[in-house]
């Protein structure tokens, strides 16, 4: 998925809200690891890091 798309809403879950003089900012997770910022004004994304391959030895 391209970090500009919006997420399945069915696959996001909310990690945290705050009340902020510009209305409620929430920070949510998708089950694919990229992170949302919303607002009543803004919608972020970021994609996940990709994550270092381990080895097992």
């Amino acid at each position: 998925m391209h970090p500009r798309d919006l997420h399945d809403p069915l696959a996001l879950t909310v990690v945290s809200s705050h009340r902020t003089s510009e209305g409620l900012v929430c920070y949510l997770r998708c089950a694919c690891g990229a992170w949302e910022v919303r607002s009543a004004a803004l919608v972020a994304t970021t994609s996940p890091r990709p994550r270092p391959i381990r080895t097992i030895g």
